[in-house]
């Protein structure tokens, strides 16, 4: 998708900042027990949020590979995921791991947004579970079917490259320790990566809707919402009521956001309308759970920061390269990544290159692309 920024031009393939869009800790939900996890760079880990719902994630999200939550809901007549993983491997533990939540069937399988990170396991999900619906927003469906994910042509190729040039980072001694580990992990699961991006195709959705579309269930009824337009064109919420769970996809990534083609100012009422529910448990598109709004509030904070900065040197017609220069980002650091400088790093990576950019495009008038440079 955007260019990974601050890397070289060849190894800044536009696949990669959707490579890095999940870039948080390991979810934990207190009192969770984990499932013996496989030695495997796709493997997951299955937990249980509340009742009738459960969370599989990637055991250590700020390792590679980066990919999103996937939710697990249990009705009366089967299961409702949402999310399905970003590869077919990463299918594969999907598929396994639901196995040991229920013997129910999968009956429907739910895209929050078109990230392939989110996505491109559904075919393995699909060859145990054939008959289940895929659901997504139309705009979601429409994206799939189109440019935006061009991208799978060449992802494992662009793989290969940040494979070496993670390794040529891993041996720099001049860097922080933690910034080469980071690199160095990220090249251990190299060759895994590798192939499981090898040959990818999509399974656009069989159900769309624009606004809202029921999943009714006597013990655990299924909201899914078009909120607005936020981290994408086609973002979709699933709200369950009666467990007071809420998944909201990449509107939400913890503990750094993402912000590839974003709206900020959408994203911003996406957030604030979010806040109204009555959440006990936010699931993230990547990372731990969040059972209060202090991270949505701290995330409202970045993206109103940000417009601040921006709009203004943006009317002042100064281009992009000038604003990005005038432009404060150590208070955002700081609040997000802390000293940890793996997650500096990728904050700058994933998050404040593209919504710097963003925003000057919002405040120019500009129209966002989804999965546009």
């Amino acid at each position: 998708m955007n260019r990974f920024v601050g890397l070289r031009p060849a190894l800044a393939a536009a696949s990669f900042a959707l490579v890095l869009a999940a870039t948080s800790h390991a979810a934990a939900t207190p009192g969770a027990a984990r499932t013996p996890v496989p030695i495997d760079g796709f493997a997951r880990v299955v937990h249980r949020v509340t009742d009738h719902v459960w969370l599989i994630d990637r055991p250590v999200a700020t390792d590679a590979p980066f990919e999103g939550n996937v939710e697990v809901i249990e009705q009366v007549d089967g299961l409702v995921v949402i999310d399905a993983g970003g590869s077919p491997p990463s299918g594969r533990h999907v598929a396994r791991l639901i196995r040991t939540i229920s013997p129910k069937r999968v009956k429907a399988i739910v895209y929050t947004h078109y990230h392939g990170d989110h996505n491109l396991g559904a075919g393995e999900l699909l060859k145990v579970w054939p008959q289940a619906a895929v659901i997504s927003t139309e705009r979601t469906r429409q994206n799939m079917l189109g440019k935006p994910m061009a991208y799978i042509k060449t992802y494992a190729r662009a793989y290969g490259d940040m494979v070496g040039y993670a390794k040529q980072q891993a041996a720099i001694d001049s860097l922080p320790q933690g910034l080469r580990a980071g690199w160095g992990r990220f090249a251990a699961h190299g060759p895994s990566m590798v192939a499981g991006y090898t040959g990818l195709r999509t399974y656009p959705a069989t159900i769309t809707f624009s606004d809202r579309l029921s999943i009714p269930d006597s013990i655990a009824p299924v909201e899914l919402m078009f909120l607005g337009r936020a981290n994408t064109d086609g973002d979709a919420v699933a709200w369950m009521p009666r467990q007071r769970v809420l998944a909201s996809g990449d509107i939400v990534v913890h503990p750094i956001p993402y912000a590839s083609a974003c709206f900020l100012g959408e994203w911003i009422g996406v957030l604030e309308r979010i806040k109204t529910l009555d959440f006990a448990y936010l699931v993230p598109g990547h990372g731990e759970v969040q059972t209060d709004r202090e991270y949505i509030d701290r995330l409202i904070w970045a993206l109103t920061e940000v417009r601040a900065q921006v709009g203004p040197l943006a009317k002042q017609g100064l281009t992009l390269p000038e604003v990005r220069k005038q432009v404060n980002v150590t208070e955002l650091k700081d609040r997000f990544a802390g000293n940890d400088p793996w997650l500096r790093f990728t904050m700058g990576a994933v998050f404040l290159g593209d919504v710097v950019k963003n925003a000057y495009q919002e405040a120019k008038g500009d129209s966002i692309i989804q999965g546009g440079s």
